[in-house]
């Protein structure tokens, strides 16, 4: 279980899964739906084993109330670290739209990258040092419980909170990439070398080996017995391994579209449908034709809509002379326009939801951007930068 690090979503800074609960600083707290897993099974766990096992004598409803309690305030915990990592990040003038809390913790939803290794250090301790100072607390809290003598549970509660907490903080520094230590261990990097990607590399590849580790740990768990115990860690193993993977690659992909516009790569010389087109012919004479999977509608010199290939398949073929381009297309809206200024992160990740996206400038439309293009773009240019770097290495 972790309080999980500061994670960038490219293209999805408005987009939050699960629940929305509150605001915090402006940053929208929400929760996943698989969080009510881990909530749910830390409650039994705590209420009907530790609490009953450590502490006989007491009632029923005694054990479920502190286990509640211990639950909750577990949570307040994790998401006090994530708090911690999102102040600091719009502390160094970074986006924090969203914290989510998940099955495996919790995890704050950066804008983009730290623009510095110090910005990025100061991001990456703030987590852990926030679950330190609470399990500090805590632990003063059961001191002074047990001082006063109050109900064992009581006591209980606090020091587990204390325990849970210092745990919390431990794990999270862990030198491997995407945990808080993984990025410690980046900004290092990355002020000694001077390259993000470099450091970002070796930040996740020690993160994979430490997410097997994990795994392997877990299974042997799993032979000697402790099914629950070892499965929780081979999940964990996987999970951390993908996030280690996918934070890599998008990396790469950032620092392969940085510095670059939609109007580099824009399609300049578009082929256009009319709105009034019959679509049996938008089949023949443009999807077929050409190759193309979508194509933007025009009125005029005005356009009015795009339509792909989705939005003709399934109707009948003796439907498709009587209806036209017009009502099956999908109007023209914001999300479909950029300028020719637009950043290609922006752009790659809008088009993620949409495969194309028509650029205009000073209200005329100059060109079109379509994610085949992009890729295609990025295939080169990583062509080209591995052709540089064998030359660099036998140099």
């Amino acid at each position: 279980m972790g309080g999980g690090a500061p994670s960038r979503s490219e293209g999805n800074k408005n987009r939050i899964g699960g629940i929305k609960l509150f605001r915090i600083a402006g940053i929208q707290i929400a929760i996943d739906f698989s969080w009510f897993i881990i909530f749910f099974l830390i409650m039994w766990s705590l209420s009907a084993g530790y609490f009953p096992h450590a502490f006989p004598r007491e009632k029923t409803s005694v054990y479920w109330i502190a286990g509640l309690s211990a639950t909750i305030l577990f949570f307040a915990s994790v998401l006090a670290h994530e708090v911690s990592h999102s102040l600091v990040a719009i502390r160094h003038g970074l986006s924090v739209p969203s914290i989510t809390l998940f099955v495996f913790g919790g995890v704050s939803q950066l804008g983009e990258e730290a623009k510095d290794p110090g910005s990025e250090l100061r991001i990456a301790v703030a987590g852990p040092a926030c679950s330190f100072v609470l399990a500090g607390f805590f632990y003063a809290l059961s001191l002074l419980a047990g001082r006063l003598a109050l109900n064992p549970i009581v006591i209980a509660v606090l020091a587990y909170l204390a325990l849970v907490n210092a745990a919390l903080g431990v794990f999270n520094l862990i030198p491997g990439f995407p945990l808080d230590g993984g990025r410690v261990l980046r900004a290092i990097y990355w002020a000694k070398k001077g390259s993000l990607s470099k450091a970002t590399k070796l930040a996740a590849d020690i993160g994979k080996i430490f997410a097997v580790f994990l795994i392997v740990w877990g299974g042997l768990q799993v032979l000697a017995g402790a099914l629950i115990g070892g499965l929780w860690l081979v999940f964990i193993g996987i999970f951390l391994r993908s996030v280690a993977q996918s934070g890599y690659r998008e990396m790469v992909l950032r620092h392969m579209l940085e510095a670059a516009r939609v109007g580099d790569i824009m399609v300049r010389d578009v082929v256009k449908v009319q709105p009034g087109e019959p679509l049996d012919r938008l089949i023949k004479d443009y999807f077929l034709h050409y190759g193309y999977k979508g194509f933007p509608v025009f009125e005029d010199a005005t356009p009015v809509g795009v339509v792909s290939i989705s939005d003709v398949l399934g109707i009948p073929a003796d439907v498709l002379p009587a209806k036209s381009v017009r009502e099956v297309m999908t109007p023209i809206s914001g999300k479909f326009l950029v300028s020719p200024d637009t950043p290609l992160t922006e752009a790659f990740g809008r088009m993620r939801q949409d495969g194309r996206l028509l650029v205009m400038e000073d209200g005329r439309f100059v060109g079109l951007i379509t994610k085949t293009g992009l890729l295609r773009f990025l295939e080169l240019k990583r062509a080209l930068e591995e052709q540089e770097e064998t030359r660099e290495r036998q140099e």
